[in-house]
């Protein structure tokens, strides 16, 4: 299949299901290599690895404006792999757009996020069951525009 799309240069929204950081790392850019110049969009859905490796992953992406993260609610992340502090991301995408999470669980995850690529700086954000809401909102604070939370799930529980 990767031949198949090998040849598409100009994709700018990549979305990935299920993506296994740790069966890319390293030779990622062997595989999605073609896609880096161009993609402004990055969607994950259910990503497994450690934070550093789906950091270095999302870090790829030198122009990222826009991040989705929405884990699988019946994943948990107690049995997390262990970070490798040496795996750095090539880029720190200006990420200035907007940020969607659902049911994203992954402690830690953000803090290390916006030390490795410097900050937050999303214009919209829409979370659903996100464990860092308050310091993800606190890092923001000074580009937030338009914020949608979720407070209640479907069944209508206190997150």
């Amino acid at each position: 299949m990767l031949r198949q799309i090998s040849g598409m240069t100009n994709i700018q929204e990549l979305v990935i299901d299920d993506l296994v950081t740790s069966e890319f790392i390293p030779g990622v850019e062997h595989y999605f290599g073609h896609f880096l110049p161009r993609v402004r969009s990055l969607s994950l859905r259910a990503p497994t690895g450690s934070r550093r490796q789906v950091l270095f992953f999302i870090g790829l992406f030198e122009h990222l404006q826009d991040l989705t993260l929405i884990d699988d609610e019946l994943i948990t992340w107690e049995h997390q792999p262990v970070d490798d502090l040496a795996l750095v991301p090539p880029f720190a995408p200006p990420l200035r757009g907007q940020l969607v999470m659902e049911h994203f669980k992954r402690a830690g995850f953000l803090k290390v996020m916006f030390d490795v690529f410097g900050g937050a700086r999303f214009w919209y954000v829409d979370l659903y069951e996100v464990v860092e809401t308050q310091f993800l909102l606190n890092a923001c604070a000074e580009t937030l525009e338009t914020l949608r939370l979720y407070p209640c799930d479907p069944y209508r529980e206190q997150l």
